[in-house]
């Protein structure tokens, strides 16, 4: 929950969240969101992952958080800050 909304996340999204709020400041690329979120040998399209945080940041955003995921260009993404949308 954020701000004593729910937020209702998929098995995988609730993933990819762990992962990157487990070393928050670091940037994972989008191979490492892949391989921590994927169990297994499961082959996806890299940018498969750009879909699953598009969908995480709508369903924060809902809540009243915006940049809870930053993209870092060239890069991956990377833990930002919620704030409050405006």
């Amino acid at each position: 929950s954020f701000a004593g909304q729910a937020v209702s996340l998929t098995a995988l999204e609730f993933a990819i969240l762990r992962t990157l709020m487990a070393r928050p400041g670091s940037v994972f690329t989008r191979e490492l969101i892949l391989d921590a979120a994927y169990e297994g040998n499961i082959h996806v399209a890299d940018r498969t992952i750009d879909s699953h945080i598009r969908n995480i940041r709508a369903k924060m955003s809902t809540a009243g958080c915006d940049t809870v995921i930053e993209t870092v260009h060239g890069v991956g993404f990377k833990l930002g800050r919620c704030e409050a949308a405006r």
